[in-house]
């Protein structure tokens, strides 16, 4: 039911406090029907990373303009009582919205197979890391294997949030840029690149940490800080050419 989960922001009214979104049924494998537009509370929205296209090495650039809504913190139930308190407290509008979509929500395996006592329209794999201010990713399924910072952008009426990704996308988060920069600059460099490449059949991607040993960030190393610091450069870099630049430093660094 991606059609209701991501979806982008059509309006936003600051006197009400809420903004628009529009429902994507093309973008689900069930029939949610038409697109349909609804008014709700931004609370529960956050910037989406989408997939493989919306990064490249030491780059972030989403162009799809999408928000997820990510109703639970966590998929405890303590976490799903607090989600169910804030929607009812905070979000009447987001509740009808889902209200809305009841049968098709009641009806996904994963909430019916995994989430006991969970409300309908809770979703599956959340927790702290999901909302941590900085994540280096990188892609499930990839012709080229490369990997981004990704922080935050703005949710209209809020400010800025971070990003959530989606499933397809692997990522591990910190809750300081340095360590995020840092991590995201060795896996720039070509060897770590040349070995993910030639053993992406035989391993999951996203187990890459399992298969090599890649030292931790040292704010007491020059190198290590050196590194974060062009590799964050290279982030900052708009254009194409000049990054490149950049970012073939960061793998020599690296």
């Amino acid at each position: 039911l991606n059609g209701l989960y991501f979806v982008p922001v059509t309006g936003s009214n600051a006197t009400t406090g809420l903004v628009e979104i529009a429902t994507r049924p093309e973008a689900g494998r069930t029939n949610i029907g038409k697109a349909r537009s609804f008014w709700v509370e931004p609370t529960l929205l956050y910037p989406l990373l989408k997939g493989a296209s919306d990064f490249e090495p030491c780059y972030l650039n989403p162009t799809h303009g999408l928000f997820t809504l990510v109703p639970n913190d966590g998929i405890t139930r303590d976490y799903y009582e607090s989600a169910e308190a804030r929607m009812d407290a905070s979000c009447p509008k987001t509740k009808q919205y889902f209200k809305t979509y009841e049968k098709w929500l009641r009806a996904r395996s994963t909430w019916s197979k995994r989430m006991v006592n969970a409300p309908y329209y809770a979703v599956y794999n959340v927790g702290a890391y999901t909302f941590a201010p900085f994540k280096v990713v990188w892609a499930e399924q990839s012709g080229s294997f490369c990997a981004a910072v990704a922080a935050s952008a703005e949710v209209p009426l809020l400010g800025e949030r971070p990003y959530v990704p989606d499933h397809k996308i692997f990522f591990v988060d910190f809750q300081e840029e340095e360590q995020a920069y840092f991590l995201c600059g060795l896996l720039t460099a070509s060897l770590v690149k040349e070995f993910v490449e030639s053993h992406n059949i035989s391993i999951q991607v996203g187990d890459i940490f399992k298969h090599m040993n890649i030292p931790k960030f040292d704010g007491k190393q020059a190198s290590h800080k050196r590194l974060a610091k062009l590799t964050k450069a290279a982030h900052g870099e708009h254009n194409a050419a000049a990054r490149a630049v950049i970012v073939g430093k960061v793998g020599a660094e690296a």
